[in-house]
């Protein structure tokens, strides 16, 4: 069977390199890509995937976005005015509408966020909605949402009134969770919504969808700024890395690979080699949750032992060989002025801490490692099982779980390793420290809270002195690490193969695809 897969790889890789750009025009201008699973959910305020996170920036549009640079701009909104004291903001709408004509207002905007904000909504990113005035105690139920810093003027006018003066504020509202959805999302939910009846305000809106097949999203008519959108429709084609190689190679796709998939790692180092692969930095790292709740990860020990054990390189190098970068930290070096933060793993350290713990409290139970079913995940599942049973000799058991019931496990604390990655929402370290925060963060998932973590986020939060604030954000990641609720293990990059006719899509290093500038040149077909 390997000597089949091996020979398949080989020859999709000549058919790759024989593979002309040149193919029949479609009627239409149309970009395909290649997903490896679907899209978790159409609601912006309950996404965790990057698959989503791209869909949901086809289809919403918030009061901002981010330009070529990474820089925040306006998009529904089309003015804006801060106060002397940098807590209240004023948004400006300009005329926009749903994508069944109906116009969008300043309500919609209010509304969806104290939707969020509800005890009993689950949207994992609430707390990034901390930020305005009364959100987390909304949240947690002490505050009705009334009372929250959000006001509604007028149909065209959104008053914001945050907690502290937050400089990133504008880059948090660049974020898909502060999208609009509409009333009838609100009212119904996603479940409650046939795929014709969800009505978006982004560029796109749904066209069709067959299930674990394809994802078609069209241009949508009513997008206030549709003149300048020069795609008709994108088309999302379900297939494994192998297939989509393959059809890649026949010209039926248009990019395959990094966001929305992965390339087959056998294929990766020939695929370089020939200058074929297209390599993009990423704000994101992958890592394992470990549940502090439950034995015998309840013990930090335990859980340094085990990041101490894992040769990282070894993985990146041998194993992924998609130019990740090994570390032992949380927040990528682009954030911070730090220095690297891997230097090897440990095994002598990492064994006499597990021979402490085994000698005050027995063997270890079972362990089980919990991971979203794709070849990458198994890949590293793999890596982490046999390097811990070398260093320790532990059994780990491994299972590989669909992406609803992966998260599920996770948000319920069924589980005791997870393998997941985190992408920052936003250009921000704390972006990444703010999902540690606290225990019941709907992203957190570890059971892990720290008093002074808490206080040094919150410093951080009101210093306006950028040199003091990275102090305080770089101690909270120390502390962070050497508590040990998660195993970072690489940075991530982006490889990918795209069809040279396919200009002007913006691949953001937060790890989504912005299609607003797309076309085909037809020149490259």
């Amino acid at each position: 069977m390997m000597h089949k897969m091996i020979k398949l790889v080989f020859t999709l890789l000549v058919v790759v390199t024989a593979a002309s750009c040149h193919k029949e025009s479609p009627s239409q201008a149309q970009i395909r890509l290649g997903i490896e699973v679907d899209p978790q959910t159409l609601d912006p305020r309950q996404v965790r995937s990057l698959e989503s996170a791209t869909v949901i920036h086809m289809l919403y549009e918030g009061l901002m976005r981010l330009d070529e640079h990474g820089k925040p701009v306006p998009a529904v909104a089309e003015s804006l005015s801060l106060s002397e004291d940098q807590k209240t903001y004023t948004f400006k709408l300009r005329n926009s509408s749903w994508s069944n004509g109906e116009p969008l207002t300043a309500d919609d905007f209010a509304e969806t966020w104290k939707s969020m904000l509800n005890r009993d909504f689950p949207a994992p990113n609430a707390h990034l909605l901390y930020a305005i005035k009364g959100a987390k105690e909304a949240k947690e139920g002490k505050i009705p949402l009334e009372q929250v810093g959000i006001r509604v003027p007028d149909t065209h006018t959104l008053v914001v009134e945050l907690e502290n003066p937050t400089p990133y504020f504008l880059n948090l509202l660049t974020s898909y969770f502060y999208s609009p959805v509409s009333p009838q999302l609100r009212e119904k939910g996603i479940l409650g919504l046939s795929d014709s009846a969800l009505v978006t305000n982004g560029p796109f809106k749904i066209g069709h969808w067959d299930r674990n097949s394809e994802l078609e999203v069209i241009k949508n008519a009513h997008y206030w700024n549709v003149s300048q959108i020069r795609l008709d429709k994108i088309l999302l084609i379900a297939s494994d890395p192998t297939t989509a190689l393959a059809l890649y190679a026949r010209g039926e796709l248009d990019w395959v690979g990094s966001p929305m998939s992965t390339l087959p790692a056998d294929a990766l180092a020939t695929l370089k080699q020939q200058g074929k692969v297209q390599i993009a930095p990423g704000m994101g790292v992958y890592l394992f949750r470990l549940n502090t709740a439950k034995e015998p990860f309840n013990d930090a020990r335990v859980r340094r032992a085990l990041s101490l054990a894992l040769n990282r390189f070894d993985l990146v190098e041998h194993v992924l060989q998609g130019n990740q970068i090994p570390t032992m930290g949380f927040i990528p070096g682009s954030l911070l002025s730090k220095s690297p933060n891997y230097q090897g793993e440990d095994l002598e350290l990492a064994r006499r801490l597990m021979r402490e713990v085994i000698a005050e409290k027995g063997p270890l139970p079972s362990v089980t490692l919990c991971y979203g079913a794709a070849e990458r995940n198994h890949k590293i599942a793999q890596v982490a099982q046999q390097q811990w049973k070398v260093a320790f000799g532990i059994e780990v058991a491994l299972q590989s779980c669909e992406g609803k019931l992966f998260y599920d496990r996770l948000k319920n604390g069924d589980y005791q390793i997870g393998l997941r990655s985190w992408f920052g929402d936003f250009r921000d370290p704390i972006a990444f420290l703010e999902v540690f925060k606290y225990r019941n963060n709907g992203t957190n998932n570890t059971g892990w809270e720290n008093n002074h973590y808490i206080e040094l986020l919150d410093a951080s939060s009101i210093e306006r002195d950028e040199t003091k604030r990275e102090k305080l954000l770089v101690e909270a990641e120390g502390l962070l690490l050497a508590e040990q609720p998660i195993i970072p293990l690489f940075y991530s990059t982006y490889n990918y193969l795209k069809n040279p006719s396919v200009k002007g899509v913006l691949f953001s290093e937060l790890g989504y695809l912005d299609f607003r500038n797309g076309y085909i040149d037809q020149k490259n077909e």
